[in-house]
């Protein structure tokens, strides 16, 4: 797809921070040494050019955070085409194509880990490629040539120390590169500060002085240059190796147990020539979503030396790990376990230690995989969570047909039930709500008998069951008692059209929520007995797409009045979640109702990638379908239902099921 400009594609390694490019090929931002929620947005001093009697720069503003910017000749960019995890610019002129991208290959962890970017050049010029010293603070940083199997500038702070999160060093490089490591990028002017780009035009007579040095109390920046005569085609590299332990990220990174710095990752990487390969064979929209919401595996992931791997939340504002709530941690769950199985087994496991008795945490931590919060909101416990930790372990057996999941985690998903079962005060054998934002609908209320939280527990309880049945364990009556309970005061709340939002007595809140139905949809993707009569369940999900439909141009509501209007009640209740919503879209297609569910899908998308395709917002407005929320949001992937939705009407999900 094309970007538009503003709209900048990160790449990068899973949890080794990345680099963010732009439509115009300028960097939009970079976190590169653990700032993943304070990324750089002001890097000055990367380049494409091609050499000659002027330098021409290859990118469409090349001095878009330059005080007093210099005349700049500029190649013109004709296309642009961005498919995560690689973006393609393609030029009138000697080179007539850029493609920076980043190994993403599903089944090998270590190199889908690295912290490197490729470049790759194609057509006849001399090409040059700039990148600045960003490392530690401005004093103590200096650059060195390097001439090994691969030729480049390294690029480090000799007096960054260890708890400095930006400690560590930057490569550029090539094979058989030439190199000036003393290029001074920022410089002043008669009108303020500049960026100095005579360096380019006379770049091949220049003295390489092998290293140089930021001077004490200087105010200058620096960088490193390489360049070669491209012939048809050449491979750059940009590799990063993080060295500091900061208080939020003392873990070390994945790829420290493979290399010792980032010139052994550039020559590794020049050596292997590694590209994408990500199993994703859709056409469309709906291949373009499933690469591009991926984004956040460069993003917002953490992946330690240990092989412990989380998600942010959002990196801003609320920089939790791994949030399972709702549909948030866990749709990336289901893309995940096409790709990197075994890291999401592991994640997911580590919810259960981390439990309060019953109770499963909200997530690891603030900026910590070993300080997990039970619940956002700190009033009373949250009804979701522990039974969406149920049926994601359960999911993970189901994919894997590993009964060790179960084995290992059927005493903790006890503890779970039990827990959700004493948090019914009314006997209805539904966990109840009780206001003060108590589960993943955090700026909204609901009251006694939820149908979002009730179908996810009847769901849950229906998986211990069967847990417990393929252990060869006895199944205790009172839990049976309970699902069948629990089944009929599900069946209260319907009124005809759907299962209403929430009742307490002779209070109802009549209004139709787009997730009412989120256990059944994971009921349905995971072969276990439906929850309700089944002619409702169609008839339910009908209601939400013509109501949805009707209530917003842009997405389905997360709460829609029976007239088809956006609930008013909170600004969350008129948004819509894309989380909820793909997982609906695919409901309705394992339902039978495919053209609707992928309507509704393309409908969202088409929105997001309006708004940016690479940073989806926690929430949408249905009325304005504007991003609002939080950033850069876990969610993401969730789009991967709808893909794995239609594997699975045609017995293609799960993989190993299917090839049984």
């Amino acid at each position: 797809m094309r970007p538009k400009l503003g709209q900048a594609i990160p790449l990068g390694g899973i949890g080794a921070g990345y680099i963010a490019f732009d439509a115009d090929l300028t960097i939009e931002r970079a976190a590169m040494f653990n700032d993943w929620s304070n990324p750089m947005r002001i890097i000055r001093g990367f380049h494409l050019v091609v050499l000659g009697d002027e330098p021409l720069f290859l990118q469409g503003n090349p001095g878009r955070n330059v005080e007093a910017p210099p005349d700049y000749l500029k190649a013109e960019i004709v296309d642009v085409d961005a498919l995560w995890p690689r973006i393609v610019y393609r030029f009138k002129g000697p080179v007539e194509e850029v493609e920076i991208y980043t190994p993403i290959i599903a089944g090998d962890l270590k190199n889908s880990s690295l912290p490197l970017v490729y470049v790759k050049v194609r057509g006849n010029a001399t090409v040059a490629l700039s990148f600045p010293n960003l490392t530690g603070r401005r004093y103590g940083r200096a650059n060195f040539s390097v001439r090994r199997s691969v030729s480049g500038v390294l690029m480090t702070n000799l007096r960054a120390s260890q708890c400095d999160p930006a400690q560590g060093e930057i490569f550029i490089g090539c094979v058989g590169c030439n190199t000036y490591a003393g290029y001074s990028v920022y410089v002043p002017s008669g009108r303020g500060m500049t960026e100095d780009i005579s360096v380019f035009r006379h770049l091949k007579d220049l003295t390489d002085p092998g290293a140089y040095y930021i001077e004490k109390y200087a105010r200058e920046e620096i960088a490193g240059i390489v360049w070669k005569d491209v012939k048809g085609e050449d491979l750059f590299v940009i590799t990063w190796f993080a060295r500091g332990k900061p208080y939020n990220y003392p873990y070390g990174h994945y790829y420290e147990n493979f290399f010792q710095d980032a010139v052994s990752i550039a020559e590794y990487a020049l050596a292997n020539k590694l590209e994408p390969r990500i199993p994703a064979d859709a056409e469309g929209w709906l291949g373009d979503a499933l690469r591009n919401s991926l984004y956040v595996l460069s993003a917002t992931s953490w992946l330690t030396k240990d092989g412990r791997f989380a998600l942010y939340e959002t990196p801003f504002i609320a920089p939790l790990m791994n949030t399972i709530g709702s549909m948030t941690w866990d749709g990336a769950g289901f893309a995940l376990l096409e790709l990197f199985p075994d890291l999401v087994v592991r994640s997911d496991e580590l919810f259960a230690k981390y439990r309060r008795g019953g109770e499963i945490p909200h997530d690891y931590g603030e900026e910590s995989i070993e300080d997990p919060i039970y619940g956002a909101t700190y009033l009373t416990p949250w009804k979701d969570l522990a039974s969406t930790w149920i049926l994601m372990i359960y999911r993970d057996y189901y994919y894997t047909s590993d009964i060790s999941v179960l084995k290992r985690n059927i005493d903790a998903m006890k503890s779970a039930v039990d827990w959700l079962m004493a948090l019914d005060n009314d006997g209805d054998c539904v966990p109840d709500s009780q206001g003060r934002n108590d589960n993943s609908y955090d700026g909204s209320n609901m009251f006694g008998r939820s149908s979002y939280v009730a179908s996810l527990f009847l769901c849950a309880l229906t998986a211990f069951i069967k847990s417990l049945e393929t252990l060869g364990l006895p199944v205790d009556e009172r839990y049976k008692k309970c699902l069948e309970k629990g089944k009929k005061s599900f069946e209260e709340l319907w009124n005809g059209r759907y299962f209403v939002a929430w009742k307490r007595g002779d209070q109802v809140k009549d209004t139709c929520m787009s997730s009412q139905l989120l256990g059944q949809f994971w009921c349905d993707m995971l072969d276990l007995p439906p929850i309700t009569d089944e002619r409702k369940i169609r008839t339910a999900l009908m209601s939400i797409y013509e109501l949805g439909r009707r209530a917003s141009r842009y997405c389905v509501p997360n709460s829609v009045t029976p007239d088809g209007k956006p609930d008013e009640e909170t600004p969350q209740l008129r948004s819509c979640w894309t989380r909820v919503n793909f997982a609906l879209a695919a409901h309705m297609i394992l339902r039978g109702l495919e053209d609707e569910g992928l309507a509704l899908a393309e409908r969202e998308w088409r929105t997001i990638s309006d708004i940016n395709p690479w940073n989806i917002n926690s929430r949408i407005d249905a009325v304005t379908g504007e991003n609002v929320g939080l950033q850069y949001y876990i969610s993401s992937p969730t789009v991967w239902l709808v893909y794995l939705a239609k594997r699975k009407k045609l017995g293609l999900w799960p993989r190993n099921r299917a090839s049984a």
